[in-house]
């Protein structure tokens, strides 16, 4: 079958978003449209496959724009090694006309890995990545670039979209992405881009592009096994072939790990198939993606509990069960020799059921304020906002009875989430010169439609050994704080946008374009007794972009860019805006005021460039970055403890410098990388510092009750100013690596991540010592018994490195009202609590290809 060079191009326009250059229209606009160019593509070998795939570089959420491939590995080296190179995050060949960073990651670089997690792999090869932990389990760790997060965990600064092949699969009710769910021997290339609007809602630092295998571009069959440390055990099947016209790949993957924590065990399964038709001018995918998981989230622990063993947990169970299925269809169209057409649709249906056991807020009657109550029953407290006394309001059980008081209180809340998830997006790029000049237009639209239903439920429980919460069985109706809620809600999002890319001269490409994003969030609460929550909020912006690549002389170019992003506030944020009625946990919702839009503000410059040698290449980028969010959302303790609430921040700034270089020959390669992001809050800020041990005050604005009793606590309030480090985001982070064939056939190698202190959250003051940095080493080996089957192994945290991922504050003096058995009293000057490290791990595996 033979295909025109556009034909071919359009093929690779729907597998990636993109920032295209106009180099690509050159050698198609003086084409004939009935005469194209002949290439004998279904012959192609797989690494020609691969080499014409790797070309692209994210432009859209559909569009690809060729550049320059990696070399092929010669010599002693495996052939897999060629694309660890483009793979160190270490920026693209220089002559890509990307107006920004950018930055990939291949499926050569995951398998290099070993035990293929997602946020590890990313960690390692992108400059500005960093993994934090609040959900207590490294298949639910969340990544975050440059200060902004993708995270599966509600209320962390969501602020990248995350895309597999052309759908955004940020999850509808709060934006969350879930890594686990995400077959990761399916994935061919992830590409990190910042500085473009047409990734649409949340890209405000910038969005990750991940594409999938076909049955054109993999080729053969592969089973991988592997087993280790924490009863991990693991396998990973794909195979792809394709005839004629027609291709098709599938893969699936199984994971069971018991983690390194107690009740931290993990069970997942996913798969992913592909079937796909091409002719001489279109090209048609169908997919499917489908995943099960199980994970034990065991959340921060305080640090004086975790010194006595790591192992420790506090509070369980607390364990996310998800499901996921997700077909899509995907097609491009070459209508003449400079048009073509792309799109792709989706539905996806998403499952989440939380198990969360907490300490519990209720406590014995008093018969404060004249209730009448005494302590047979359980009562929770609360200042009236009229009278400004406390009152107490009895805990009332699913039977309309009044909950006889008992010690070592707690409760189990289950949150439960069911998405169904549909939209597509539309796509047209246009080659014809302008000015004589080449030039590259795109234009799209989008849609995307979530309708979300979302209950959870507080059983009263009993705390026991190592703080595991048994249920009573007995559900809490009220107080209103703790009753059942039951609501809908939908999420519609469209968007326009376009992009055009100029060749000025055969230097300078500048690159110009847009998107209007349009955003509404309806709210519907089923309970009927929470009227508050039935509202819908529109959001709606204009985002401009901006940018320009010049190439100074071959293997050295400088770019520059500006841009616009906005972020509307989710279901889950709107639900739990009121400071004067925070939720006891994010997920009970209580009210919806109304919160803004964030909207950011990127400027970008920087330099790439590489070069050859006879048996060497070098590549190597240095960059720096502006981020100012405006109204930006921060997620903060209320005053009452285990309550939080979202709020408009006022404005962010996140800035720094990212610096990369590899060097690989064919027997060895070595890369270093280095991001310095300085994270702050931009304006005075009073927020509550509840548990925040040094620094915080008395809060201004607050009255103590008149009938208040004499041990009665006053909130205190963190006092923020200007200048103040976000927490959570390291400003110091760097990485190193290397791989060395020993021999054609034994290759060893050695990763290090090393990070420097972060602030706890709860401590937006900076008053506080921040959690410490860390420096941590992994090793990695294999060998080839035969062509087609490899061994290895792995080592993780090689030197049992202990330290911490994720910082908070909890209340001691609450925890230690619970006899848990460990014979730990919580200081209550020591109020921290952190994700801890996962300890030193080995891993041995065997790969066959077929």
């Amino acid at each position: 079958m033979k295909f025109g060079k556009a034909a071919l191009a359009a093929g690779a326009m729907v597998i990636v978003p993109h920032l295209a250059s106009a180099q690509d229209a050159q050698g198609t606009a003086g084409a004939a449209a009935t005469e194209l160019p002949a290439v004998d593509v279904v012959q192609e070998t797989p690494v020609q496959k691969a080499a014409r795939k790797k070309k692209a570089v994210p432009i859209s959420p559909l569009a690809t724009a060729p550049s320059t491939p990696p070399p092929a590995a010669t010599g002693t080296a495996p052939a897999d090694s060629a694309s660890r190179g483009a793979g160190l995050g270490v920026g693209n060949p220089a002559n890509i006309k990307v107006p920004s960073a950018v930055s990939t990651v291949t499926d050569a670089d995951i398998s290099r890995d070993g035990v293929k997690q997602i946020q590890q792999v990313l960690q390692q090869n992108v400059p500005g990545i960093i993994i934090s932990d609040a959900a207590g389990n490294p298949l639910r760790a969340e990544i975050s670039y440059r200060g902004f997060d993708a995270s599966p965990v509600g209320g962390r600064s969501q602020g990248l979209a995350v895309y597999q092949n052309g759908v955004r699969i940020n999850e509808a009710f709060g934006d969350t992405v879930n890594w686990d769910l995400i077959p990761t021997n399916a994935i061919d290339t992830m590409t990190v881009v910042s500085n473009n609007p047409a990734f649409g809602l949340n890209a405000l630092g910038g969005a990750i592009s991940i594409i999938m295998k076909d049955g054109f571009s993999y080729e053969g069959a592969e089973v991988d096994l592997m087993a280790g440390s924490f009863g991990r055990a693991q396998f990973g099947v794909q195979a792809g072939a394709n005839s004629g016209n027609a291709g098709i790949y599938v893969a699936a993957e199984g994971i069971k790990d018991d983690g390194f924590r107690d009740f931290s065990d993990s069970e997942i399964g996913r798969f992913y198939g592909d079937i796909g038709l091409r002719g001489s001018a279109a090209e048609l995918h169908v997919s499917l993606t489908a995943a099960d998981s199980t994970v034990g989230v065991t959340a921060a622990g305080p640090l004086e509990l975790l010194r006595k063993d790591w192992e420790n947990t506090f509070t369980s169970p607390q364990d996310t069960s998800l499901e996921l299925l997700m077909p899509t269809i995907s097609g491009t169209l070459q209508a003449t020799n400079t048009l073509s057409f792309s799109g792709v649709g989706y539905y996806r249906h998403f499952k989440s059921n939380v198990i969360d056991g907490n300490l519990s807020e209720a406590d014995e009657c008093t018969g404060i304020g004249g209730s009448g109550f005494d302590g047979t029953t359980l009562c929770i407290q609360e200042i009236d906002d009229v009278t400004n006394l406390i009152e107490e309001e009895q805990v009332i059980d699913q039977f309309g009875n009044p909950v006889a008081s008992y010690e070592n209180i707690g409760s189990i809340e289950r949150i439960n989430t069911k998405a169904e998830s549909w939209g597509g997006s539309v796509e047209a790029v246009e080659k014809t010169p302008l000015f004589g000049r080449p030039n590259l237009f795109l234009v799209g639209a989008s849609y995307d439609h979530g309708k979300v239903d979302y209950d959870t439920s507080s059983e009263l429980g009993v705390v026991g050994p190592k703080f595991v919460v048994s249920g009573t069985g007995f559900i809490a109706t009220e107080p209103e704080d703790l009753a059942p809620r039951m609501l809908s809600t939908e999420n519609t999002y469209w968007g326009l946008y376009f992009s055009n890319a100029l060749d000025v001269t055969d230097q300078l490409t500048v690159t110009v374009g847009g998107r209007y994003n349009h955003a509404t969030i309806k709210m519907d609460d089923l309970t009927g007794e929470f009227d508050e929550l039935d509202t819908t909020n529109k959001y709606e912006r204009f985002n401009p972009m901006a940018g320009a690549t010049y190439k100074i002389f071959p293997g050295l170019a400088i770019y520059g860019g500006y841009s616009e992003a906005n972020r509307a506030p989710t279901a889950a944020e709107l639900g739990c805006a009121e400071p004067e009625n925070p939720c006891l946990i994010e997920s009970f919702l209580t009210d919806d005021p109304p919160l803004k839009q964030v909207v950011s503000h990127t400027a970008e410059i920087g330099v790439r460039g590489e070069s050859k040698s006879y048996d060497g290449r070098l590549t190597w980028s240095a960059g720096l970055f502006r981020t100012l969010n405006e109204d930006d959302i921060l997620n903060v303790a209320a005053e009452e403890t285990g309550r939080g609430f979202f709020l408009n921040g006022g404005d962010t700034l996140r800035q720094g410098v990212e610096l990369a270089a590899s060097y690989q020959t064919s027997r060895w390669q070595v890369y270093g990388t280095y991001a310095f992001v300085d994270a702050t809050i931009e304006n005075d800020l009073v927020i509550p510092a509840r548990g925040t041990p040094e620094g915080s005050e008395e809060c201004p604005d607050f009255v103590t009750p008149g009938n208040a009793p004499p041990d009665f606590e006053e909130p205190e309030c963190n006092f923020v100013s200007a200048g103040d480090r976000l927490p959570g985001i390291p400003r110091h982070r760097f990485k190193a690596g290397f791989d060395y064939w020993i021999t054609p056939k034994w290759k060893f190698g050695s990763d290090m991540v090393a990070a420097s202190d972060q602030i706890f959250f709860g401590d937006e003051a900076n008053n506080n010592k921040p959690l410490g940095g860390y420096v941590r080493f992994d090793f990695h080996s294999s060998y080839d018994i035969t062509d087609k089957i490899q061994i290895y192994g792995l080592v993780k945290n090689a030197f049992n490195a202990k330290y911490g991922v994720y910082g908070t504050y909890f209340e001691a003096e609450e925890a230690n009202e619970v006899e848990d058995g460990t014979g730990v009293t919580f200081s209550g000057n020591d109020n921290r609590s952190i994700g801890p490290s996962m300890p030193f791990a080995a891993y041995g595996g065997v790969k066959m290809k077929f």
